[in-house]
């Protein structure tokens, strides 16, 4: 009877403070969201510019690949890594001038970050 006692009285105290505790869990739901929202704003711009960013690259490295509609995935990993492999061997410069491109372009975005403080909990 009294373990019957206590449940309803633990129960009763944790109503009267679930205002307050959803106040805090809200906020930093939210906070954490705001975050989670910026990092998703960061990928999708790279997703948006990776297309452009490869093409770019391909043309100041100066790669023709020879490709057939039929080609199957071996092919194109061993295409991917010809191009990899020119990339950073005969010309790392362009591969430097693509980073600093998309550092650029998501600079922005991490001021954002930087200043929700996501990380400085």
């Amino acid at each position: 009877m009294h373990l019957i006692k206590a449940a309803f009285f633990l129960s009763f105290l944790a109503t009267c403070q679930w205002g307050q505790v959803q106040a805090v869990i809200s906020s930093e739901l939210n906070h954490y969201l705001r975050c989670l929202e910026v990092v998703t704003d960061a990928g999708a711009l790279l997703i948006e510019n990776s297309i452009t960013a490869i093409r770019l690259l391909s043309d100041c490295v100066d790669f023709q690949p020879k490709i057939k509609p039929n080609g199957s995935i071996v092919r194109f990993i061993r295409l991917a890594h010809q191009f990899a492999k020119k990339a950073i061997y005969d010309k790392p410069e362009c591969l430097v001038q693509m980073f600093t491109n998309t550092v650029a372009l998501i600079r922005p975005i991490i001021a954002k970050f930087d200043s929700l403080m996501c990380f400085d909990e």
